[in-house]
């Protein structure tokens, strides 16, 4: 019996041995699993007063899914950008930057597959005290401009056609996209004149056309018919936008997306323009005082000026 027992002993002193490492492997896998952080849920974090939006894993979700998700955190977006959380203290309040903001997101959201990730550590930054809310919202303010920098939704690819009124200054205002190649045309001489001297008098009127008056002292520009008595060609320097050329011509102002550039040019009854970058259009004639503008009117035939823009095509836009 005493064999027996010592036997029994050693055998289990044998087993004690085999199973203690795996014990302690066991042990120290069950500690390592235990100090992994839980992952953060998806959708709407709230990291000290800030509330934040932490994305999923875009590439991994089918295209419905990732529809949805795309929407709900643009309804967030659009509520912290808009003031609706943080007790209206944290908005874009520049509606130019808003705009920006909203365009960028809504007109291409798969920005937002990559951008919510750098946007979710700037506004933990927030919540934990390691970035002003100040600078977070100047971020926000940016990023729209620098998004859309380059973008262009609105090409002038299409035929417009208008009447001007010679008693207005700037008219249209049509966007443009860099590079956009146009005609325009204006009417000539057998239904476009005007005058810009209106005297009361018809027969004491100089009548012009888009082409303007003469320029004093320019040679280059021919005369539409001789000058009346008492009237001489003027210099558009002090009498319209756009000095040293035609007073009373139609001129094309270019001014650039971002208000950095603004370019004069003279459309006359025709000229080509290719768009040096993003930015808007609009036109008059060239004067200052619109009051004594005034259609040729001959026994009820009232004259007019219309203006045709019209699309160059080109291999890149075919």
């Amino acid at each position: 019996m005493r064999r027996f027992l010592t036997v029994l002993l050693v055998a289990l002193a044998a087993v004690a041995l085999l199973a203690a490492p795996a014990f302690a492997k066991g042990k120290k896998k069950k500690k390592k699993k235990g100090a992994e952080e839980a992952p953060l849920p998806v959708g709407k974090l709230v990291v000290g007063k800030m509330e934040c939006w932490n994305p999923p894993d875009f590439a991994n979700l089918t295209d419905s899914t990732r529809a949805v998700q795309r929407s709900d955190a643009l309804v967030y977006l659009q509520a912290l950008v808009n003031g609706e959380i943080m007790n209206g203290d944290f908005r874009i309040s520049n509606l130019e930057d808003l705009q920006y903001f909203e365009t960028a997101f809504l007109g291409r959201p798969a920005l937002l597959d990559d951008w919510l990730t750098t946007n979710l550590e700037k506004c933990k930054a927030v919540g934990e005290g390691k970035m002003p809310a100040a600078d977070y919202l100047d971020y926000l303010s940016k990023i729209g401009r620098e998004l859309e920098s380059g973008e262009c939704y609105k090409p002038l690819t299409y035929e417009y056609h208008n009447f001007m009124d010679v008693q207005a200054s700037w008219q249209f205002r049509l966007h443009v996209c860099k590079g956009n190649k146009i005609t325009l045309e204006t009417t000539g001489e057998e239904n476009g004149k005007y005058t810009v001297t209106d005297t009361g008098k018809y027969k004491e009127n100089l009548y012009i056309t888009a082409d303007g008056m003469p320029v004093a002292g320019a040679g280059k520009y021919e005369k539409l018919k001789e000058l009346p008595e008492g009237v001489t060609a003027e210099p558009a320097g002090d009498r319209g936008p756009v000095a040293e050329e035609p007073y009373g011509a139609v001129v094309m102002r270019f001014e650039h997306e971002d208000g950095s550039m603004t370019r004069f040019h003279v459309v006359g009854l025709a000229m080509e323009f290719t768009a040096p970058e993003h930015g808007f259009i609009s036109f008059t004639v060239n004067d200052s005082q619109f009051y004594d503008n005034k259609f040729h009117d001959w026994k009820g035939g009232i004259d007019y000026l219309g203006l045709d823009i019209y699309p160059v095509e080109t291999e890149e836009s075919m």
